[in-house]
């Protein structure tokens, strides 16, 4: 059986973390989360993979290639506009012949649920997997005839739910499926409304219960169930190049310390924590509580980060990142604070495309910060603002609301001004500069 993984979607609900890289392709622990995907789909026996790829295809055409350095054989199928999952799977329709699964490349799952659709699928025209829920109202909930699927109820009213059922991101299908896309409106509900033909047509729809680990990426928050998902399955490993001061300390339970990392004196790591290959942890900094720092990061003197998921190649000093998101090559100048607590207790509210502004299942959240970012000493950026990429938060600025793509913000005279950025940074300088770093410490 084959598996077609989505990766076509533009990203726009995790803004700005997609505008320069697909969604599938955030890395967490050092991997892609399709990355992820490939993993689970391998271990649950699928190994011939078509992938549709749309936004900025070819970052994830490059990295996985044929698929053979991650033991799976991957076609491509190229979806030119987002126009919802019935229209990514016709997409790939002329490579599949017969069976097949399909699962979005930014879900991350175990390989148990692929392995329970392939059998159900044995028996069956489609198959939905299902996880019992608490909030029906959020989901698409099934109502249930044994293990047939009789009705998808999308976002029932509280009270009104077939089931407490909810459908998860996972199918197995035949080619069927595709004649009854064919006869239904193009759009976002085209996939759910064929899958409801099927089964108001006699169709075996069947459902298999799934009760291990299931996580959408589909908001940026959702990127911190995940982190501490991986954080919690991994083994606790400090590697053997990895150089730490005896007056350091490195407590708690599931720290991982990559290849060639340096700890200073007075640093301390308290798991659940990721330090990645060649990062520097700085003399009296703080990294704690389900952080993450990227390879080739350095966290400098007095900083502290706590339950965030910091890039690779990223710098701060004397800085504040709590409950935060930070890409690859981002600079926090010194006194930077990423403000993540409301004074009113509150949930944090976002901005989020297509929905306007929304209320978050947090009461912490800081900075969401795309690729390439950079803030100056004394900058603040209160709960829940988001910074796209290659922008600037200016010295002294109180960032109260979200950063387009590529702009400054700085104070002038009082006042806040947003011009367009031309400011290009230099990684080699960076690169330079940690270099000199590592010596005065021998």
């Amino acid at each position: 059986m084959k598996a077609v993984v989505l990766a076509g979607g533009s990203g726009k609900r995790v803004f700005p973390l997609a505008v320069n890289k697909p969604k599938p392709m955030f890395k967490i622990l050092e991997k892609p989360l399709m990355q992820r995907v490939l993993e689970s789909l391998r271990g649950g026996g699928i190994r011939e993979i078509v992938a549709v790829i749309g936004h900025n295809a070819e970052q994830i055409s490059d990295y996985f290639g044929n698929g053979s350095k991650f033991g799976v054989k991957i076609e491509y199928a190229y979806q030119d506009k987002a126009l919802g999952m019935a229209h990514a799977l016709q997409c790939a329709e002329s490579r599949l012949n017969g069976k097949f699964a399909v699962f979005n490349a930014d879900d991350i799952f175990d390989a148990s649920l692929v392995k329970q659709l392939v059998q159900k699928s044995k028996k069956a025209e489609a198959v939905l997997a299902a996880q019992q829920v608490e909030e029906t109202w959020k989901y698409g909930i099934i109502a249930l005839d044994g293990d047939s699927v009789t009705k998808i109820v999308e976002k029932p009213a509280a009270g009104e739910e077939p089931s407490n059922n909810a459908v998860v991101g996972a199918y197995a299908l035949t080619e069927g499926i595709f004649d009854y896309c064919r006869k239904r409106p193009v759009g976002d509900a085209q996939f759910e409304e064929a899958l409801q033909a099927m089964i108001d047509d006699g169709r075996r729809v069947k459902a298999v219960g799934y009760k291990g680990f299931f996580g959408s990426y589909k908001y940026p928050w959702d990127l911190f169930r995940l982190n501490e998902h991986f954080l919690d399955s991994q083994k606790a490993r400090i590697a053997k190049t990895a150089k730490i001061s005896k007056r350091a300390v490195v407590k708690g339970k599931q720290v991982f310390i990559g290849e060639n990392v340096r700890v200073f004196e007075g640093a301390i790591i308290e798991g659940p924590c990721f330090i990645g290959d060649g990062a520097v942890i700085g003399n009296n900094a703080l990294v704690r509580g389900y952080a993450s720092i990227g390879a080739g990061s350095v966290i400098g003197y007095s900083s502290e980060v706590k339950h965030s998921i910091i890039g690779d190649n990223c710098w701060t000093h004397s800085s504040y990142v709590g409950d935060s998101i930070i890409g690859d090559n981002c600079s926090l100048g010194a006194g930077t604070v990423t403000a993540n607590y409301r004074f009113d207790e509150g949930k944090i509210k976002v901005n989020i495309h297509g929905k306007g502004r929304i209320e978050t299942p947090l009461d912490k959240l800081g900075v969401i910060m795309a690729d390439d970012c950079k803030t100056g000493s004394n900058s603040t950026l209160l709960p829940g603002v988001k910074v796209g990429p290659h922008s600037i938060v200016g010295p002294g600025v109180l960032l109260s609301g979200d950063l387009e793509p590529n702009k400054i913000v700085l104070v002038k005279k009082q006042t806040v001004e947003v011009v367009d950025n031309r400011i290009q940074l230099d990684p080699e300088k960076a690169a330079k500069l940690k270099e000199r770093l590592l010596r005065y410490s021998h």
